[in-house]
């Protein structure tokens, strides 16, 4: 009699999450950086019944939200982090644990600083190995749907065949660096050989970590410089505005972001959520950023979309 999966990873969170690209840092037990909105001293995980629970005090957008934050269990924070549904979770956890079939191993609480230079050889191999976006590859042809004309960026890449469920697919590669510029985690966007994001569960998958106040620094700035949530969505700001724009890559990180030393002017184009997160957070960094520099936030009018949205349908009537 096969068991269930959560009885199969009782006890084991602190094992498996590490493998699934939560930092090890994040599951000590200690208040510190959500590794899912990227949020400083608001997430603790608690690994209450061997369940991996834990608490943010930021709320995700997701249905870990409630009215004091956001919470769950291991399963809901892979959810979280990885925007996918339970049974992409699922099979993610049995990457690590493997299926009911399979003999089941002691958990190994493995030394956090190990595991983080582990994980950051990772993120490092992957980017290594992905090329710079040229003409006409999967990656152009991707971006050129999604945001028509685009400037090249250094912090973009293109891998031919990255693994993904066990099989290779071709991916775009944004790098996340830290406040200080450094590569901390990855995003990889999984493309099909037509050049469309692909369907099905989890789509994007992130990779390392990704610290409060970091972005992926997709051009050039001056004084002024604009961010948006999600790299389509901050190249097509930058279409739209002529304003060099970087990408937080969600709502949580949006909020925490920190703009680099000489700049004095930044345009935050925040998401017009429905459930109104995007905007929350938008809101809340102009505020935080009005404090010692000049902060806009602009929203698009239309409710359920983003900048990328916007593109699109100028886009599609010229």
């Amino acid at each position: 009699m096969q068991r269930k999966i959560g009885d199969r990873v009782q006890g084991r969170w602190k094992e498996i999450l590490p493998s699934l690209g939560i930092p090890a840092a994040s599951i000590t037990g200690k208040h510190c950086a959500c590794p899912v909105c990227g949020g400083k001293d608001r997430f603790r995980f608690d690994d209450k019944d061997g369940k991996g629970t834990w608490f943010c005090a930021q709320q995700h957008g997701t249905e870990s939200s409630n009215a004091s934050g956001s919470a769950g269990n291991g399963f809901r924070l892979l959810m979280d982090m990885q925007s996918c549904d339970f049974a992409e979770a699922a099979r993610l956890v049995e990457t690590v644990i493997g299926t009911d079939s399979e003999p089941v191993e002691q958990p190994i609480v493995a030394d956090p600083r190990h595991e983080q230079a582990e994980t950051y050889a990772a993120v490092r191999a992957v980017w290594k190995a992905a090329k710079w976006i040229t003409t006409d590859d999967i990656a152009d042809q991707y971006l050129r749907k999604r945001v028509g004309a685009y400037a090249p960026s250094r912090a973009l890449r293109f891998h031919p065949a990255l693994n993904r469920n066990g099989q290779p697919c071709a991916a775009l590669i944004s790098a996340f660096v830290d406040v200080h510029g450094d590569l901390a985690g990855l995003q990889r966007t999984f493309l099909t050989q037509g050049g469309e994001k692909v369907t099905g569960n989890a789509p994007r998958l992130t990779m390392g970590s990704l610290p409060a106040g970091g972005a992926v620094r997709l051009a050039k700035h001056d004084k002024v410089l604009g961010i948006a949530e999600g790299v389509e969505t901050a190249l097509a700001a930058t279409a739209l505005h002529g304003i060099p724009c970087w990408s937080a890559l969600n709502a949580g990180r949006l909020e925490a972001w920190q703009p680099p030393e000489g700049v004095t002017e930044v345009v935050v184009f925040g998401d017009n959520d429905t459930n109104s997160v995007g905007q929350a957070a938008a809101y809340a960094l102009g505020k935080r950023l009005n404090q010692s520099i000049m902060a806009e936030v602009v929203i698009p009018p239309e409710p359920g979309t983003d900048w990328n949205d916007v593109l699109l349908s100028k886009l599609r009537t010229q």
